[in-house]
This record gives structure tokens, sequence and C-alpha cells, in this order.
């Protein structure tokens, strides 16, 4: 703030102090008059605290209308305030519902609508005056204000979002308030417009009377239950307008089901259509977004030949998700889905024998490469995990692009080894980014082949290597090898993995020996200045200096050693050897055992 803005509002303070004495006959002096505030005996004083209460009470009451509508002047100049009322109560129904599918949660719907009409008063009466806002009914919900909200919402489509547990934490309060909400919605059902129901106790006749009601304005339905129960006529038949279908252990007979026009189709541990039936759903639903069958198998008995697919185009599919289903369901359906671009692609078929594995499914994705490609390009961060019988492909394009992530499913280390080649020949990250990755991670989570392990391909294929985390001590060697080789290329000889930063050993007695061979041979004799030195007409480019490096699982370690790693590798943080309220130095932890003897 300026000088000139201080003295301006210093003066338009002292008028308004002015004013108000003036309009209530007060005396202003004692507020603008230093030299009135020394009182010359203890009568005077008196006097002058009296006159000053007086004043401060009547400042109070005088300021404070003015102050609520300086406040409203304010606000009506805010942008938000000067759009149209439509685009304000959007903008709230994005705030208050952004997953319109979300369960009962802390903080309920009704105390964000109280969050937002606390603000202000044009948002107070404009929340209480627009019933939308008040059509989602929550089992939290206090019975007696129940009958409150249904009557604000008035006319509106409903959102009826319902939680009932009890089977292994039992919850008596939930289970009572979930039964009288339903009985209380129920004669409601015609309004019903989304339905997320959550039922998990031992007996549930809810969910057939809910599942089979008629419903003919439902857009939205979730539904879970542990009864696995069928039911014969979900909703009534009433399935036209249905746009998003999530079902966890709900059977329903999908003979009497008509589905189009979804956008979302979520099938977890249920009966799923067979593959014609599903295939014709996905060709009716051209604007799906999302398809996630896990543990869902359809059934392939009707499968036409191969050959005589159809190629199913879905231009707004984003999330793709075929967990522990069939092969052969898992190749027709790759077969048949056509998408220009993905955000999310998880593939692991049903595991039938852990010492048999799976047929390929590679080539199923040759046609989706594109998408891929797209999703690739101008990465900034990858994050590669190869788990068990999975690896994970997570990529970053940006704070405001949305993340990309590959999951696919492997069994057994010549799979692992396929599966990699395949993707480096046909998803080169150094080209698709253009570059652009700048830092890569790759992490170990389960015991590797040390005979089999692809960790050449993988070093080769992900660029600038910043971090690397093996969970177990299976294959450390392998990988330590690969680490300390010298790669030369022509006069020039570098470490593979050069920006690589942060290491972890998590794997449970990881041999000591490994960990110094790896600190000696890659950083051992490291110059302190430049990374880069001569020896003849050799130039040497040594790794980036290492920040951080955890041995939480190694064997045999203690307070020397990780002194010595610190000489040898120059790195200053070293993790794992104590936990963090632990004294960090020998030195510490002699004087803590001096001070209690």
């Amino acid at each position: 703030m300026t000088a000139g803005s201080k003295a301006a509002i210093k003066d338009a303070t002292g008028t308004l102090l002015k004013s108000i004495c003036s309009e209530n006959g007060l005396r202003d002096e004692y507020l603008l008059d230093q030299a009135a505030c020394t009182p010359l005996s203890v009568t005077e004083a008196q006097d002058a605290i009296e006159v000053l209460e007086i004043t401060l009470a009547t400042l109070e009451a005088s300021m404070k209308p003015r102050i609520v509508q300086a406040r409203k002047r304010r606000n009506a100049f805010l942008s938000i305030n000067r759009l149209p009322v439509e685009v304000v109560v959007e903008i709230f129904h994005t705030v208050l519902d952004s997953d319109a599918l979300c369960p009962p949660s802390t903080p309920t719907h009704l105390a964000r609508l109280k969050t937002l009409a606390s603000v202000f008063s044009v948002w107070r009466s404009l929340v209480s005056g627009t019933p939308s806002l008040w059509a989602v009914l929550e089992s939290t919900c206090p019975p007696a204000f129940l009958p409150t909200v249904i009557q604000k919402a008035k006319g509106s489509l409903l959102n009826i979002r319902c939680l009932v547990t009890g089977r292994y934490f039992r919850d008596l309060d939930l289970e009572v308030n979930g039964t009288a909400f339903l009985s209380a919605v129920i004669p409601l059902a015609q309004k019903w417009a989304a339905l997320h129901l959550d039922i998990r106790v031992s007996h549930d006749p809810w969910i057939d009377r809910i599942v089979e009601t008629h419903l003919p304005s439902l857009r939205r339905a979730s539904v879970r239950s542990d009864s696995r129960r069928l039911v014969a006529n979900p909703f009534g038949g009433a399935m036209s307008q249905l746009r998003e279908l999530k079902l966890h252990m709900v059977l329903i007979d999908w003979a009497s089901v008509e589905l189009k026009g979804l956008s979302a189709l979520v099938l977890k541990s249920c009966r799923a259509p067979s593959i014609s039936r599903l295939l014709a759903i996905l060709k009716r639903s051209p604007g799906l977004q999302l398809l996630d069958l896990t543990t869902a198998d359809p059934d392939i008995t009707d499968a036409q030949a191969p050959s005589t697919i159809a190629s199913i185009v879905l231009p707004y599919l984003k999330d793709l998700t075929l967990r522990d289903i069939s092969h052969q369901a898992t190749s027709l359906l790759l077969q048949s889905i056509h998408t220009p671009r993905f955000r999310t692609i998880l593939i692991a078929p049903k595991l039938y024998n852990e010492r048999t594995p799976f047929p390929e499914t590679n080539s199923n994705l040759e046609h989706l490469l594109p998408a891929m490609r797209f999703a690739l390009n101008e990465a900034k961060t990858v994050d590669f995990t190869i788990l068990g019988n999975e690896v994970n492909l997570m990529v970053d394009r940006g704070l405001n692009d949305p993340c990309f992530k590959l999951c696919w499913g492997i069994n057994g280390p010549q799979g692992l080894q396929n599966h990699i080649t395949w993707l480096q020949r046909n998803l080169d990250l150094k080209t698709l980014s253009a570059s652009g990755i700048t830092a890569g991670s790759v992490h170990f989570s389960n015991p590797i082949d040390p005979e089999n392990l692809p960790h050449r391909l993988i070093f080769e294929w992900i660029p600038n290597i910043t971090e690397l985390s093996v969970k177990h001590s299976t294959g450390v060697s392998k990988l330590i090898q690969c680490l300390t080789e010298r790669v030369r290329d022509g006069n020039k000889v570098e470490w593979r993995c050069p920006r690589l930063r942060k290491v972890e050993f998590g794997g449970f007695s990881t041999p000591r020996e490994d960990v110094f061979e790896f600190a000696r041979r890659r950083y051992g004799g490291r110059p302190k200045g430049s990374a880069v030195n001569q020896d003849g007409e050799t130039t040497i480019h040594w790794p980036d200096k290492l920040e951080c490096l955890e041995i939480t699982g190694v064997s045999g370690m203690d307070y020397e050693a990780v002194e010595e790693l610190k000489d040898i590798t120059g790195c200053e943080l070293i993790l794992g050897l104590h936990s963090d309220d632990d004294p960090e130095t020998q030195d510490e932890l002699d004087s803590d055992e001096s001070e209690d003897d």
C-alpha cells in the first residue's frame, strides 16, 4: 500500500469518526486529539473513561450497519456474483457433488450445503431457494430433518445415497438409520435419478426390494451387496434412461436387460452378460467412458469367430479394466474395442495355474498402440513397477494433463521378458516424449528371477531414471552388476542410469557386501567437483551424486558402515538404520547413555 493510500484512509477514518460523534452528540477529542488523552487528575481520567466507553459503544452500534452495507457492495462486485444465477447453481452442484455416486461421507452433503450458505446472505438465499441443491438424500441425514429436506427438494429428481453395514463391523446405528431411511424414500422412487446403495449386512431383503423397484427416472446406479443373490427384474425393467451402471456382488438376469447409451459400466464380482450381449451393449454405447470388468467373466459360448467380430469404436473411452476374466474373453474384447486415446488400461487375465503361463495378449493390443502413443506423447515423468504377476507403467504429462496408467498381467519370467520386449519395441519412450522425460522411477516390488531379469531392457527403455527401489533381495546382485558396469561409446565412458539419485535396498537380508560393491564400483573415485574428467583420450562421465540411499533391508549394517558408505558415495542422507526418533549418530547414542547413568 502506498503512502498516499495510507494517508487517504487515515483522513477518511477521521472524517467518519467526526461524523458519527456529531450525529450522536459525542465528544471526539478523546479519539482524535492525542493531547486530550492525557488527563491531569484522577477525576478527569474517570470522566474520560466514561466518555470513551459511551463513544466506543456508539461507534460499534453505528459502524455495524455501515460495515454490513460495505460488505454487500463489495460482494456485489465479485466476479461470481455477477454471473447468471443458473451458472452459480451449476458451480454449486459441481462443488457439492463432483462424483455423483460418491458414498456417504464426512462432511455430509447437508454439512457442505450449510458451509456454502454461511458464506454470505446472497448465497444463503440462493441455497435456500434452489430445490435441486436439496435433492441429495443421504442415510446419514438426521431422521427428524429428512422430511424438511424432501420438502425443500420439491419436484426435483433425487440422488439417493444409503450405507447399511453390519457383517464384519456391526454398526447398529447405521443399520437402523439406513432401513428407516429407505422406508422413507422408497415412496419417492418415481423421482430417483441417481442411486448409491451399499448394503453389507448378513440379511439384506432391501437389495431385492430396491433393485427390483420400478425406477423410470434412474440415470446412475451404483449398488453393492455381500449376498450375491440373483435379482430377476433389475429396476423394474426401467433401464432405458440408465447412463451409469456399477454393480458389486449383485447378480442380475441379463436376459431381461436392454442397455444402451451408457457412459460407465462397472461389474465387480458379478455375473457378466455373455460376450455377444456385452459387445452389443458396447456397440449401443458410443459415448462410453469407463469399462471395468473385475472378476466378472463373460460367457464366451455364444462368441463369434474372431475374424467375424465387428470393430466397436468408442471415441470417448478413457478407462478400461479387464481383470481376472478369461484370456479368451479378454482377447475378444480387446480385438473389438477401438479408441483414439486412453487414460487407464489395466489388462490382467485370470490366472488358472501359476506354473502355466497364459497365452500372450500383446498381439491384441496392436490396433490400440496409437492411443497409447498419444498418451505417452510429451510425457514428463515415468514410473515403472514390476509386481509378482503384474507390471505397471504410470506416465505424468504435467500438472494440467491427466496421467496415463498401463497395467498388464504377466505369468512367469518369460512372460515378463516378452512383455518388456514388446513395450520397448512398440512404445519408444525416448522418441514419443521427444526426450522431455525429466525423471523416471523403477520399482521391483516382488521377488525377481536373477537368471531371467530384463533389467538391461528396462534401463535402456526408460530415459533419465532418477529413482530405483528394490523390495526383495533376490536378484539384487544382477541389478548391481548392471548398474556398476562402465559403458563405452567411442572415447566416452559412462554408467547406466547416470541420473540415478535415489536408491532403496528394501529386500530383507540384502547382503551388505552387495551394497558396498554398488557404492565402490559406481561412486568410488568420483571427483568432488566436476562429474567429467579425462583419462588420456577417454572422457569419463561420472553418474550424478547420490542424494538418498535407503538400506532398510540390508543385513549387518551399523553406524560405522553407514559412515563408510557416506565417505564412498558422498551421500549425506542414508535412511533405514533407525526409526525417525532414534539417535542419528553413535555420538548422540553414547551421550544419551551417559545422561542415563
